[in-house]
């Protein structure tokens, strides 16, 4: 069920909740945001140019399984992210685990990474 939310004048906006995934239902989304840095060092050590590069966004999900979610290590994932989060053209899965206990409902711990280009 959706949340109305209340905030005050000086909160203008807030996210709440998670981002949403066909089949499964989030109960935790992590981006973690990196780039591939060269630094060109002088004759002297120090640090005289550098050159950030390659962005990436590495994805965290933990979900319960709702029956229709499928994910296959190698294959590309669909999110629906908030606005306060963009991702990059291409989603790809990492790493997929599945979890199952005595009187648990399955649960799901994906990892992908977020690149800018788009790639087919």
């Amino acid at each position: 069920m959706a949340a109305n939310l209340f905030t005050t004048t000086a909160l203008g906006s807030a996210t709440y909740g998670t981002p949403t995934i066909s089949g499964l239902i989030v109960t935790s989304f992590t981006v973690n945001e990196s780039a591939s840095v060269t630094e060109v060092k002088d004759d002297q050590g120090s640090v005289v140019a550098i050159a950030v590069a390659e962005p990436i966004k590495e994805i965290s999900i933990e979900g319960m399984r709702t029956g229709t979610f499928t994910a296959t290590v190698g294959a590309t994932l669909a999110v629906v992210m908030p606005a306060s989060v963009t991702l990059g053209a291409t989603t790809i899965v990492t790493g997929l685990e599945s979890k199952f206990a005595s009187e648990q409902f399955e649960t799901v711990s994906l990892s992908a990474k977020s690149y800018v280009a788009t790639m087919t």
